[in-house]
């Protein structure tokens, strides 16, 4: 049944915010609301200090660079284009540049800016942003000491078929390069930027 746009207004009442664990990465809470003036009841979720970014990285070749790397919380290697996080107060894509220069060595000449998207919101308030990045000029990779990342040069087709098939699973890759792929699909990409991926 269509409802139209409904009733937008928060229905939720605070009555008391209880932080339980706090790391450099994130606070987990265990507030105390009230839905719509019905019982308390406990609301458990996880803040984010950071937002997230991916970056689709266009080589004058059509290619893209992925990264490699295993992945201790899935305990698998994973293959992703090159993301990360950034400060709250900081623009999306100032946070994209650096991460795509600390993962690739690469500096971009333009940038398109894909998705504002969130992650599971009924647990965290995780939000990244998603970019297109083309015209570039190589560089050396300075990934952060933690990270053992080794690049994977494809075609963008390839990316799309490894997305298909379940090799690249992360979800801020799979968004990233299905976007490119439909808005190349249905004409809505800047010229130079399309006429690379033909």
């Amino acid at each position: 049944m269509h409802r139209g746009d409904g009733d937008q207004s928060n229905p939720w009442a605070l009555i008391r915010r209880e932080d339980k664990f706090d790391c450099r990465y994130y606070i987990a809470r265990r507030d105390v609301v009230r839905l719509q003036g019905g019982e308390e009841r406990l609301y458990t979720h996880i803040h984010m200090k950071q937002l997230g970014v991916a970056v689709v990285p266009i080589d004058d070749d059509g290619t893209t660079t992925l990264v490699g790397q295993y992945r201790y919380v899935l305990d698998r290697y994973t293959w992703e284009i090159p993301k990360g996080g950034g400060r709250r107060d900081l623009p999306p894509l100032d946070s994209a540049k650096r991460e795509l220069s600390e993962e690739t060595g690469f500096h971009a000449d333009y940038w398109l800016q894909l998705f504002a998207a969130s992650a599971s919101p009924g647990l965290t308030d995780a939000a990244a942003s998603g970019f297109v990045a083309w015209g570039l000029h190589g560089g050396d990779a300075h990934p952060d000491p933690e990270e053992i990342i080794t690049p994977r040069r494809v075609p963008f087709s390839a990316a799309v078929s490894m997305v298909l098939s379940g090799e690249i699973a992360d979800y801020g890759s799979m968004a990233a390069i299905l976007t490119i792929e439909t808005k190349l699909r249905r004409g809505e990409l800047p010229s130079d930027l399309a006429a690379l991926l033909r």
